[in-house]
């Protein structure tokens, strides 16, 4: 691979992070830069057009979405693979993935605006709060970690979860409440948080979310 990458991110991202952690599994170079003048503005959508975050560019290719960006990465370099040989295991990895960040992820979004205590309605916290224990709970019956979602090796299904769960914890301990886990999952995440690819990329996206909560809770 000669064509250099460049990661346009930010470190409070969860799907950034997601990258990160691909990146440094398949041992890939890049460089990281802040999209100029920030995601959405006419200087970055001048170099990726969706305006989004991640953004990786190689010479002429252009990808947004993290779904996307992490299955190219998977196969540009092969190995180690993300993802196994037998289509019905893939399927069912790709779910996982897909569950994450159509299902899993999207209620802990919506709380962000509800962080600042003067901005919070505890109605929509408590209500949000509890669809993303409920799905938590549909993780655990549709996944058997072990330790991770494919087995010993960390796979593109994997990818989204650290970030999730790491925010998640956080957004409970702002609104003063417990987070309601499946043991199994409490597994699942403190194997993850011990990966040796992912530790480096989620204490960075830990230490920029610790610092947005408490401007938020301070706010």
């Amino acid at each position: 691979m000669t064509t250099p990458i460049t990661l346009y991110a930010r470190d409070v991202s969860g799907y950034c992070c997601k990258v990160r952690i691909a990146l440094a599994h398949k041992a890939i170079a890049y460089t990281d830069a802040e999209p100029p003048d920030g995601y959405g503005s006419p200087a970055y959508r001048a170099i990726v057009p969706a305006g989004t975050i991640p953004g990786l560019v190689q010479g002429d290719l252009v990808l947004s979405e993290s779904e996307a960006i992490v299955e190219y990465l998977n196969e540009l370099v092969p190995d180690p693979a993300m993802l196994p040989g037998d289509a019905v295991a893939r399927a069912r990895l790709r779910q996982l993935s897909r569950f994450h960040d159509t299902r899993l992820e999207p209620p802990l979004r919506t709380l962000f605006a509800h962080v600042t205590p003067s901005a919070r309605d505890m109605a929509v916290v408590e209500t949000q709060l509890k669809l993303f224990e409920a799905r938590l709970a549909e993780l655990a019956a549709l996944a058997t970690p072990a330790p991770l979602l494919a087995g010993a090796a960390l796979s593109l299904a994997d990818l989204g979860y650290p970030a999730t769960f790491m925010l998640a914890r956080g957004m409970a301990e702002a609104f003063g409440r417990a987070l309601a886990m499946p043991e199994t999952l409490v597994a699942y995440e403190a194997a993850l948080a011990a990966h040796p690819s992912v530790a480096p990329a989620l204490a960075r996206c830990r230490e920029a979310t610790d610092a947005w909560f408490a401007m938020k809770l301070a706010g």
